[in-house]
């Protein structure tokens, strides 16, 4: 995708008038774009889920990323009609990226066995280039993946309150739903957590040694973002290892219940559907929101490894041409590819690292810097909000239960230290790095996320009540704010 100039002028009467679905994570330019663009990309195997705009504001090392929501729409309803013919849609869907996964996971092995001083300059950025495009055919089903779970959601649900009215059962929504919308496949973090929990077992009993080693190779990628990538080593497991040994916890009864959970989940699921009697086409439904929770979990997966070998290839071509690691991500693709012929201004990437928003569509990609533009540019996307005098935010209960405590805000992963024992974790959306936080909170309210979102599926672990998809709940309540969380409604 070419950087092109003058784009997003271009496109700004456009904009005006849009809905977006809004999402906030750690990240840069770098490692977004391999989601944007190959969420963008028009394949054939996306069955028409493809295309689209997505623009991204970047400062401080957040990202705040916006999808528009016709085009969430258009894609959620797609696939909701192809599930009308196919009721396997969603597992051909999936083995349509099995040979791009593959190959993605061996590009990174390769690379990551490649001694990148030894290269020259061109071979440095045809290995770069090469594993853009292998990255962007890994993530390509992204826009499959977000376009279903965050625009069916509130369809399943309502056809789910539906049936619920004719039988007389409205009060036992929140309930039923959480049953019917938990995930029934272990999460890639589980099985992190299972092994390193074995581990602990070992080492209480003085073992552990090998297997130790052994985890840190297999798993030294698991902290990463679309930010940093952190190569953890033996001391940060086995501070984990202590914390959990230290708290005298039952390790295996831990494990059993952590293994346990997505079949406890199919089970009672099942036996709902059997209850209610719902129809094959709603559980059609369900079964690819499940298939998918797994296919958004590889994913996350992918993009945990491409940060780390992402990085491996900017930080040696930004020693070449006089970039730092931190500058490099935020360098277009494009740039970088074209590094031998043009190299963009040292000046403009410390302007982006500072503040950009970055814009794309099918067309070309564009990076702003200038401040009052990118203002402008917010209060298109933003509008004037007015949330005074607010004082019940309502969403979709994900996990149930009815708890008090105080509000305890996270723009950021960085901030979730400040998470302690009973507090309500509010936030724009969650992601693995939330999840030393989450394990204190009581419970979890977030502005976005469906039911396949990582807050909807750790707090049904977790067994704390959790809101999700409130849209204002940051905008409304501050640190220290004393509020009820009633899931049960």
């Amino acid at each position: 995708m070419r950087f092109k100039k003058g784009l997003l002028k271009e496109r700004w009467n456009d904009l005006r008038g849009k809905k977006w679905y809004h999402q906030r994570f750690d990240g840069c330019l770098l490692l977004l774009e391999s989601i944007a663009q190959s969420e963008i990309r028009n394949e054939s195997k996306k069955r028409d889920c493809g295309k689209g705009i997505r623009v991204c504001f970047f400062k401080n090392g957040r990202a705040d990323w916006y999808i528009d929501m016709e085009d969430i729409r258009r894609i959620s309803l797609n696939i909701m009609k192809l599930a009308e013919v196919n009721p396997n849609i969603s597992k051909d869907l999936i083995k349509g990226w099995e040979d791009a996964d593959e190959r993605f996971y061996s590009k990174c092995l390769e690379i990551g066995k490649l001694d990148l001083k030894k290269l020259s300059d061109k071979e440095l950025i045809e290995l770069f280039i090469e594993f853009k495009e292998i990255g962007f055919d890994r993530f390509s089903s992204s826009s499959i993946i977000d376009g279903f779970a965050l625009g069916t959601d509130i369809i399943i649900a309502d056809k789910i309150k539906e049936i619920l009215e004719e039988k007389e059962m409205d009060d036992k929504f929140p309930e039923i739903f959480s049953v019917l919308s938990a995930p029934v496949h272990q999460s890639f973090i589980n099985v992190a957590e299972i092994d390193l929990l074995k581990i602990a077992l070992l080492v209480k009993s003085g073992k552990g040694e090998k297997e130790m080693k052994d985890y840190v190779k297999k798993y030294f990628w698991s902290r990463n973002n679309y930010f940093d990538a952190f190569v953890l080593e033996e001391d940060f497991f086995l501070k984990e290892i202590k914390e959990t040994i230290d708290s005298g916890r039952d390790i295996n009864e831990e494990i059993e219940k952590i293994k346990g959970t997505p079949e406890r989940n199919k089970v009672a699921k099942e036996k709902l559907i059997k209850k209610l009697e719902l129809d094959p086409y709603l559980v059609t439904l369900l079964t690819i929101s499940e298939d998918f929770t797994f296919w958004q979990d590889e994913r996350k997966r992918a993009t945990y490894w491409n940060a780390n070998y992402m990085f491996m290839l900017a930080e040696e071509i930004g020693k070449r041409f006089g970039f730092s690691l931190d500058e490099m991500k935020f360098i277009s693709m494009d740039e970088i590819s074209n590094f031998l012929e043009k190299v963009v201004g040292k000046s403009e990437v410390k302007e982006r690292v500072k503040e950009c928003v970055t814009y794309w569509d099918d067309d070309g990609v564009e990076v702003i810097t200038n401040i009052e533009k990118i203002r402008d540019l917010k209060e298109l996307i933003l509008g004037n909000q007015d949330h005074s005098g607010i004082k019940e935010i309502n969403g979709l209960c994900a996990s149930v239960g009815k708890v008090v405590g105080r509000v305890k805000i996270c723009k950021s992963a960085t901030e979730v230290g400040k998470v302690k024992k009973g507090d309500i974790l509010v936030a724009i959306m969650t992601r693995p790095d939330y999840v030393v936080g989450m394990k204190k909170a009581a419970a979890i309210v977030t502005e976005e996320g469906g039911v396949t979102s990582h807050a909807a599926i750790v707090s049904r672990e977790l067994g704390i009540p959790c809101v999700i998809g409130t849209k204002i709940a940051t905008k409304v309540l501050k640190d220290g704010d004393l509020v009820e969380v009633d899931a049960d409604r």
